[in-house]
């Protein structure tokens, strides 16, 4: 089960080397979660859509597991659109 936040995040992504665009760690709510592992990446644009009279700007989705400073960790995913992170859904 999922829900959905569309709330704001701050990201940071991985060093030279690797995928810049990868997110290695994110604050949300006030605690910092570190990625563990990315479970999926894709990307949604508007050539996606084509046809269906739906604009949607281009946009990565990424999910992934995460945790803070507690045991368990979590599934998150985040979103980048247009410069600017997201956290999009937790799962249960």
């Amino acid at each position: 089960m999922t829900k959905r936040y569309r709330e704001p995040v701050e990201v940071t992504a991985a060093a030279a080397g690797a995928d810049p665009h990868t997110p290695v760690r994110f604050t949300w709510r006030g605690s910092t979660y570190r990625v563990l592992s990315v479970l999926g990446h894709w990307r949604e644009d508007a050539a996606y859509w084509s046809g269906g009279g739906v604009e949607v700007p281009q946009r990565d989705l990424w999910r992934v597991e995460a945790r803070n400073s507690t045991p368990a960790s979590g599934v998150f995913e985040l979103v980048q659109e247009a410069g600017a992170w997201r956290l999009d859904r937790v799962w249960d």
